[in-house]
Formats: structure tokens, C-alpha cells, sequence
């Protein structure tokens, strides 16, 4: 884009990639363990935090279990859920650790503002879906039975593995515009990049949308929306972030000094 790239600056070869990746895996994988087994503890308060927005939806309908083994399994879901919100910062700091090495030496310096933007944007969306998104779709949910004279008793699996999907998936979507930022430093994208691929954009949105949400119509446009949104942001996002072409191209020249002090 705007700034050259050189190939022989902050380059790793192919297998020093995967063993990166497996280290950071590893790492991370014990900390959401641990986060999971403090998680454990408070699994009946997670529990009664997570079906707060149903019982308001379904004042008459109990939530029910269908297997001996389906509250411990649902108990295990649940607290690795937690879990991992519990340690993200730790997890997006593992993230930073492994693209570090393809950043140039100022940009690593930038550590704490990734990891303090990617896990409030996380949360962040998160509590949206929680807040706004789950009891709207919820109560659509709930209308729906009564408009055919059901009552409805819900599975307590299935409706703590659409709260999750949800909360998890808005979390995720939520981290658009950090991504668009650092893509745009990196040189992968840029404004017009955005521009142009916006009518691509928006069929994709619906389809993550229609993935990641229950099947219903509301829930999908109750994440597409801000997801188009957040598109459009990311935007101009991308037109600040982007390198303008008096910066040092190469990490070399930013070594230069170093280079002629030790001489």
C-alpha cells in the first residue's frame, strides 16, 4: 500500500511460525484451564446470570434437562465459557505475542492499548447481546409459541449453547475495527480497499450473521446492523491508520541509529 515492504525485515520462516503458534496455543490453553477451574466455583451464580434473560421472556416455562449427565457437561461449557472472559486479557496478549514478530520496533510499543481495546471491544459486545439483542430475541421467541398455543419447556442445553454462541459471536464481530486498524498498518488493506469491497461486505455480514446467531430473522439483524456499522468505522479507521509514505519504509532504517552508536 503506502509504505514498501522489505522482505528481509522482521521475516520468520514457515516452521518458526508453527512453533510459535504451538507455544502460544499451549500457553493459552492453560490459562483458559485455570480460568475454567475458578469458573467452576461460581457455576450456579454463571448459571443464574446467563438465564436471567429467559425466565424474564418465560415467566411460566422452566428450563428442563434431558440427560443424568447434562447439567455436569453444561457446568464444564459454562466455565470455560467464563473462563475465557476471565483471562482474555492473558489470551489477546498470547494474540499480540505471536503478530509481534511482523510489526516494525515503534508499533510493538503498543501492546497495552491492543490488549485494553481488544478486550473492552470484546466485552463490549458481549454485554450488548446480553443487554439488547438476547431479551429482544427472546421475547420474539416466546410470542412465537403463544401466537400457536404452545407453552413452550425449553432444554437447558440448548438454551445456554445459543446464549453462548451469541455473547461469543457479538464478542467476536465487535473486534472489527482493531482488526481493520492493525491491517492497516500492516499494509495488508486500506480505505479504498473497503470502499470498493463494500457491497461484498455486506452479503458476508448477513452470512456470519446467519451463522453465529439463532435462526431467527431478528437475532440476525440485531448483529448485522452493527456489524455494518462497524464496517463503516473500520473505515475510517483504515484512512487514519494508514501509513503515510514519509514513514521509514524498512525496520532496517529504524536500527540505523542504533547501529552508528555502537560504532
Amino acid at each position: 500500500m503506502n509504505e514498501a515492504y522489505d522482505p528481509n525485515a522482521n521475516t520468520m520462516g514457515l516452521m518458526a511460525h508453527l512453533r510459535e503458534l504451538r507455544k502460544r496455543l499451549i500457553v493459552s490453553f492453560i490459562v483458559i484451564t485455570l480460568g475454567a477451574i475458578a469458573s467452576y466455583m461460581y457455576a450456579g451464580e454463571l448459571f443464574s446470570i446467563l438465564c436471567a434473560p429467559y425466565f424474564e421472556a418465560f415467566p411460566q416455562s422452566p428450563l428442563i434437562g434431558t440427560s443424568p449427565t447434562e447439567a455436569w457437561v453444561l457446568k464444564l461449557k459454562v466455565s470455560v465459557f467464563a473462563g475465557m472472559i476471565l483471562t482474555s486479557p492473558i489470551l489477546f496478549y498470547q494474540l499480540w505475542l505471536f503478530i509481534a514478530p511482523g510489526l516494525y520496533a515503534h508499533e510493538k510499543k503498543m501492546v497495552v492499548p491492543f490488549i485494553l481495546l481488544s478486550t473492552l471491544l470484546f466485552g463490549g459486545g458481549a454485554y450488548f447481546c446480553y443487554r439488547m439483542v438476547l431479551p429482544l430475541s427472546l421475547a420474539f421467541f416466546h410470542d412465537e409459541f403463544i401466537s400457536i398455543g404452545v407453552t413452550p419447556t425449553i432444554k437447558i442445553g440448548d438454551h445456554i449453547s445459543m446464549t453462548i454462541t451469541a455473547l461469543a459471536g457479538f464478542g467476536a464481530v465487535f473486534e472489527l475495527p482493531l482488526l481493520t486498524f492493525f491491517l492497516a498498518r500492516l499494509g495488508v488493506i486500506d480505505h479504498t480497499f473497503l470502499i470498493e469491497w463494500f457491497k461484498h461486505a455486506v452479503i458476508l455480514i448477513f452470512v456470519v450473521a446467519a451463522v453465529l446467531t439463532p435462526p431467527d430473522v431478528l437475532t440476525q439483524f440485531l448483529m448485522a446492523g452493527p456489524l455494518l456499522l462497524l464496517y463503516v468505522i473500520s473505515i475510517g479507521i483504515a484512512y487514519l491508520a494508514a501509513r503515510p509514505s514519509s514513514e521509514t519504509p524498512t525496520a532496517a532504517s529504524e536500527t540505523a541509529p542504533m547501529a552508528a552508536e555502537a560504532k
